[in-house]
């Protein structure tokens, strides 16, 4: 019996929990163990984000529950929507970089 109720406890939060997803244009700072360093939201892929790491200017993936739970908690914090040109401007600049993927163990 308490097995169906963390079951529907579940699947009401699948439901009627609002996803948390990055802005277009977005720019993210870290809080704590990156502190300093900052994300650009580059694109949405099938089961990540796609975000330009500064600095270095890497791509850098992250899931995105691991998006979710980094805002949530705080780590991850929003600063601003940045202007097209200088999000263009971003990107170009990038050019060819190594690629920074973060994994999770979900069991």
């Amino acid at each position: 019996m308490f097995e169906k109720f963390i079951l529907a406890h579940k699947l009401f939060d699948m439901f009627t929990k609002k996803k948390i997803k990055p802005l277009q244009r977005g720019f993210y700072m870290f809080s704590s163990e990156r502190a300093g360093d900052a994300l650009i939201f580059v694109e949405e892929q099938y089961s990540c984000y796609k975000f330009l790491y500064i600095p270095g200017a890497s791509t850098f993936y992250l899931s995105k529950e691991d998006f979710e739970n980094s805002v949530n908690s705080q780590v991850l914090c929003f600063v601003e929507q940045l202007p097209q040109d200088i999000y263009e401007e971003s990107l170009m600049l990038s050019g060819p970089s190594k690629e920074i993927i973060i994994e999770t163990n979900e069991n």
